[in-house]
């Protein structure tokens, strides 16, 4: 295998004029550590076209990597768990690609269980890819000639695999989308299927999403722990004081205390067990002890979320969240270490732009609703947003029978409930437990049985659609489809069948927002970092100088992605610019 191991700026130099007229690169880098990336240092930079392959060594040659900065960035990058070397090379160096093809995210869009390069490599080569030396002392002060050759490898499997992922994703394509076609991943690489067009996109995103971190009040964060803590011990001693040693945090225990104390009669758990969870307490909780082992679990939540907060917490007074870009079925992300898609409403605000920043948070408009009243054309609802109506007081109208100006708050809570649960199909039971959790609307099961009636009669699409959902379950055991953009999906309960569609257009949606307001922010040079995404809400930090212009380009680039997807319902983005994490 043929390569050119670089320890100096001027065969850097000669080597990358070779590369200059290839569309994009192949390119791997190795680190010192994949621990703390933060911390890491990155001693490796492979990369290559379809002929040549260049092994730069960072440690050996410090300025090659101003040389890199300035050539990197004017490619696009093939390579796979991309994210990663994005990651690094963005929060070292600032050096960004083009644009990206991850064979990693081709091998999960073509739905492999396995999608390491190892199992990649195995299933479209049939070769076994040796990974020992990834665990070697890459810190070393000279690195063997096996590790420049397990480098210079990665991007010799790269140029394998990459036209086979491309061909296969290809073959997938059930619907071109023509304003997809003409973005740069599309034309880059060749590439046609408009949900890898989308994917391929957001994996620059995404390692600039990890690299950015999103600050944290430290010492707000650290005080409400403390009161948090205390508050605490102070509620279990109460407690235990009122009605004798009894562990809340204890299912088992909790289960005991209700049932032969307070002789509750409260259902089981799939597995025999007594059901102690908020939901199968709610029908008793105008019972003081009741409502008193609810509001303790609360505090505990919340009090982990904030341990979780402070456990990863930088120098620099940033938290660095990983998040997967495909974290669910339905194409939505998830974050983890710590989890920033989660975080309580009230406690939002701990997360704020530091010193001459600002934070601009915006979130699409009531958008699973849009999008399923035009999934299943649903003509009221369409019209409804068609005209710019509050939806929830037009669901409470028609399914009250009460003109629009006579309806209330609570009915009005009701409509939230029933539309965000009933799209999904969910039962009159569901319904009376998610109005009460979610709205705080109490419904007896009669009530909720005839809201649930006069739904379907008011919205028949949904009935008729979740008819043929269940019809094709009974028949085919499976539910195949496609969203509004084209992802595929196979579900095989009635939930998931009714889920899948929406929930999935809206990870679809969310991804070519940040797609298209990514590229114009860079095209106006705005200084802008993504620093949080939470399935419809794009959180960015922004100089503050320029957080007005970047607030109206976010909220026009939502409201532009939206309106590709969807033909028939407007798409409204809501923005505000703050100094700290707020709606």
């Amino acid at each position: 295998m043929e390569f050119s191991y670089i320890t100096d700026p001027q065969t850097l130099k000669a080597e990358i004029e070779k590369l200059k007229e290839a569309p994009f690169l192949y390119l791997d880098i190795e680190t010192t550590t994949h621990e703390d990336f933060t911390k890491t240092k990155i001693r490796l930079v492979q990369f290559g076209d379809d002929k040549h392959t260049l092994v730069v060594d960072l440690f050996e040659c410090p300025l090659c990597a101003e040389i890199l900065k300035e050539f990197l960035p004017q490619k696009a990058w093939v390579g796979h768990n991309l994210k990663f070397d994005i990651k690094n090379l963005y929060y070292h160096y600032g050096i960004e690609p083009v644009t990206t093809f991850d064979t990693y995210i081709a091998s999960v869009l073509l739905g492999n269980e396995r999608n390491s390069l190892q199992a990649v490599v195995e299933k479209y080569l049939g070769e076994f890819l040796d990974k020992t030396e990834q665990l070697s002392n890459w810190g070393a002060s000279r690195l063997t000639s096996n590790q420049l050759e397990y480098a210079a490898k990665d991007v010799e499997i790269l140029r394998k695999l990459f036209p086979i992922l491309l061909k296969e994703l290809n073959a997938q394509t059930t619907q071109r989308k023509a304003f997809l076609l003409k973005t740069r991943v599309a034309e880059i690489f060749g590439l046609d299927n408009p949900i890898a067009i989308v994917e391929m996109a957001m994996v620059k995103e995404m390692g600039k999403l990890e690299a950015n971190g999103f600050t944290v009040d430290v010492e707000t964060l650290k005080d409400m722990l403390k009161k948090l803590k205390l508050e605490l011990q102070r509620s279990q001693i109460n407690f235990v004081t009122q009605y004798g040693k009894v562990d809340i945090f204890s299912p088992k225990q909790v289960a005991q205390f209700l049932t032969k104390r307070l002789g509750l009669k409260l259902p089981s758990t799939k597995r025999g067990n007594v059901a102690t969870d908020d939901k199968s307490l709610a029908e008793y909780i105008d019972k003081p002890a009741v409502a008193e082992i609810v509001r303790i679990r609360k505090l505990k939540k919340v009090y982990d979320k904030i341990r979780e907060l402070v456990g990863h917490i930088k120098e620099n007074g940033r938290v660095y969240p990983e998040f997967k870009q495909i974290g669910a079925k339905t194409g939505r992300m998830s974050a983890s270490e710590p989890n920033v898609q989660n975080i309580p409403r009230d406690l939002r605000k701990i997360f704020k732009a530091p010193e001459g920043k600002k934070l601009i948070v915006a979130d699409f408009s009531q958008i699973e609703l849009r999008i399923a009243s035009e999934y299943v054309n649903e003509e009221k609802m369409i019209e409804a947003f068609q005209k710019g109506e509050d939806m929830h007081v037009v669901t409470a109208s028609l399914v009250l029978g009460k003109n629009r100006e006579e309806i209330t708050k609570e009915e009005r809570q009701l409509a939230k409930a029933m539309n965000y649960g009933l799209i999904y199909g969910i039962s009159p039971k569901g319904l009376m437990e998610y109005a009460k959790f979610g709205y705080g609307v109490d419904l007896s099961l009669e009530e909720s049985k005839d809201l649930v009636k006069r739904f379907f009669k008011a919205f028949p699409r949904f009935y008729e659609w979740h008819k043929s959902l269940r019809e094709t379950l009974r028949e085919k055991g499976k539910v195949e489809g496609e969203t509004l953009l084209g992802r595929k999906y196979v579900a095989e309960t009635f939930q998931d069948a009714a889920n899948y569609p929406i929930q999935g257009t809206g990870a679809d949606l969310l991804k070519l927002a940040v797609d298209i307001f990514s590229y114009q922010a860079e095209q106006w040079g705005f200084g802008v970092k993504i620093v949080n995404l939470v399935h419809d809400e794009i959180v960015c930090e922004v100089p503050q100088e320029q957080a007005e212009e970047v607030a109206q380009l976010l909220k026009e680039s939502m409201e532009y992605a939206g309106n590709l997807i969807l033909k028939k319902v407007p798409v409204e983005a809501e923005v505000k610019v703050s100094q700290v994490w707020e709606k």
